[in-house]
């Protein structure tokens, strides 16, 4: 157990919008050793890093899987954009389901179902998050009709151009900042004091706190305005102050038994020994293999014997089908996802396990 006080440094969520052509891009390609996952081909004619463009949820996996095993090359992971990347799934639940669009879903389930696939590339962002590379979400902006409570009338406001009862609130709510980019325009008012005019427009501002107008958030005291410019924000990815740990007193020592005291001695029952790894998790390929031991030796600390529950929760994240055996698997995705994250794939496979009926 450790204690600690003081600000954690660590990689940080972003999230990017705004209207088209306002400069998300270029200004996402500011972040510290940036790479794109440019599902919507908006990096074409920019000097960036870049990996071929995803035309699958599953190729998306694939490039976050390379990023999972090589966290030292690369500082920053920018998906541009989110708006695009949900297109990719919604294609990926109709091709699950047999259907044509994802509205073909009655009750909206469809989108229930896409939620859950977002849910699970942002597992996958967290663990990149913890080998501390930043990520980064960009999406454009839509204008929506926003309806006061008790009749108090309505009003538009810009918001994010995702499905607006499941996806949205999951990146919303996931990212550290959110930060809603603009054209700042003036309005004048004529010496009649009734005429009002737009003036500017060339003015590009950001904003990172919550408005009437636009959702915006931050945890870093960030003002309210400011220009659209990275120096704004270059600060939050500097060297951290040392964590401090708080000293735990150390557990009082065993008093040891008296002369007086009798011991009964028993016999020492010998331990069974551990069941031997299955073929199923055994590869032909030295390195998997040596990673395959590994990963059998976390379960059995953990005593889950079958591997069935692996792939069946890697299967509902929707990171490969349920017949494809772990062997079958990508050595970084068994590395970076199944041995370096066990923790949330045991908790994960624990909670399947109970759901059972018998």
């Amino acid at each position: 157990m450790n204690i600690t006080r003081g600000p954690i440094h660590s990689a940080l969520r972003v999230g990017i919008y705004g209207t088209e052509g306002v400069g998300k891009t270029t200004f996402a390609s500011r972040f510290p050793g940036a790479v794109f996952i440019d599902t919507e081909g908006s990096t074409k004619t920019m000097d960036v890093a870049r990996f071929d463009p995803p035309a699958s949820l599953n190729a998306v996996h694939e490039q976050l899987t390379w990023v999972l095993g090589h966290p030292d090359q690369v500082g920053t992971v920018v998906i541009d954009t989110v708006d695009w990347l949900e297109r990719l799934i919604f294609k990926a639940v109709c091709e699950e389901k047999h259907i044509e669009n994802i509205e073909d879903i009655g009750y909206g389930k469809g989108y229930v179902f896409a939620k859950q696939k977002m849910q699970g590339l942002l597992d996958v962002l967290d663990i990149i998050i913890e080998r501390g590379v930043n990520v980064v979400l960009v999406c454009h902006s839509i204008v929506r009709k926003f309806e006061l409570p008790d009749e108090m009338g309505s009003y538009d406001r810009y918001t994010l151009k995702l499905n607006e009862k499941n996806i949205a609130p999951l990146i919303k709510e996931w990212v550290d900042m959110l930060l809603f980019v603009n054209y700042k325009t003036d309005i004048i008012t004529d010496s009649d004091g009734k005429t009002k005019k737009g003036r500017g427009g060339q003015t590009r501002v950001m904003y990172a706190n919550h408005n009437a107008c636009w959702d915006a958030k931050n945890r870093f005291g960030l003002p309210d305005e400011m220009p659209f410019d990275f120096a704004e924000i270059a600060h939050l990815f500097g060297e951290a102050e040392p964590v401090q740990a708080v000293e735990i007193p150390p557990e009082p020592k065993p008093v040891k038994p008296t002369k007086a005291a009798t011991v009964k001695k028993t016999a020492k029952v010998p331990e069974p020994s551990a069941p031997e790894r299955p073929d199923s998790l055994r590869s032909d390929n030295p390195d998997k293999d040596r990673l395959l031991e590994q990963l059998w030796q976390l379960m059995m600390r953990d005593r889950m014997p079958d591997p069935a529950l692996i792939q069946g929760v890697v299967a509902e994240k929707g990171y490969y089908d349920l017949s494809t055996q772990i062997p079958d698997y990508e050595t970084d995705f068994i590395e970076g996802v199944l041995i370096d994250a066990w923790e949330s794939v045991n908790r994960a496979c624990q909670t399947k396990l109970h759901d059972l009926p018998f």
